[in-house]
């Protein structure tokens, strides 16, 4: 039984990191898609100033003492806070499910992988590895607009307020559904590296014997 909590903890924790990894090297090279995808001719503002306004909102969605949304240069509707709001809830949940399975990542790695055990749970880690080409195949066959459209109906449902309105909600013009394809590619390299590497670690952890 403890050994089943280990390994539901790693893949939690490889899931998380994945996510968690995706949302902080997004927020890093976010002045690299300002170029890439010509937004300050969308929104006819400097990159500096489309920069300082990214960074508004993704402190509020990733600091949990941050609790105003409120961007200089980009007013919200109150049914875009209300959507932010849920993304912010969604971001420390998976702060929080990285820092609870992380004494479970740790124990499985020093109580299995590293006592020689890891090959029993090989297959476990090939299909988490599996994961990810398997989900990427299905959005490339619906194509990244339904993907996407899913996607949002499945952590969101019964709620429309992620259709933004740009009259409304003009920060929308400054996060394009390139940048989310982008976030998405990003997620599933993260997560295949970090699904991968766990695999071979349980390949490679086998028992001596004398």
């Amino acid at each position: 039984m403890r050994t089943k909590l280990q390994i539901i903890g790693t893949i939690l924790f490889v899931l998380s990191a994945a996510v968690l990894g995706t949302i902080y090297l997004a927020w890093l090279v976010y002045p690299l898609e300002i170029s890439f995808l010509g937004l300050e001719k969308v929104v006819y503002m400097k990159a500096s100033d489309i920069s300082y306004n990214f960074n508004i909102l993704m402190n509020y969605l990733t600091n949990p003492f941050a609790s105003v949304l409120d961007m200089p240069n980009f007013r919200s509707s109150a049914a875009g806070l209300k959507h932010f709001r849920d993304v912010k809830y969604l971001f420390h949940f998976a702060q929080f499910a990285f820092l609870i399975s992380l004494p479970a990542f740790i124990f499985f790695v020093k109580q299995v992988l590293n006592m020689g055990y890891g090959q029993i749970y090989r297959r476990v880690f090939t299909w988490v590895a599996l994961a990810p080409v398997l989900i990427g195949l299905v959005g490339v066959l619906i194509g990244f607009d339904t993907f996407f459209v899913l996607f949002h109906k499945v952590l969101f449902p019964g709620d429309s307020t992620w259709l933004f309105d740009p009259a409304k909600d003009p920060v929308i013009y400054i996060l394009p559904q390139d940048f989310f394809l982008h976030c998405f590619i990003l997620f599933f390299v993260l997560y295949e590296l970090f699904s991968l590497a766990m695999l071979a670690w349980t390949v490679k952890s086998t028992r001596k014997t004398n």
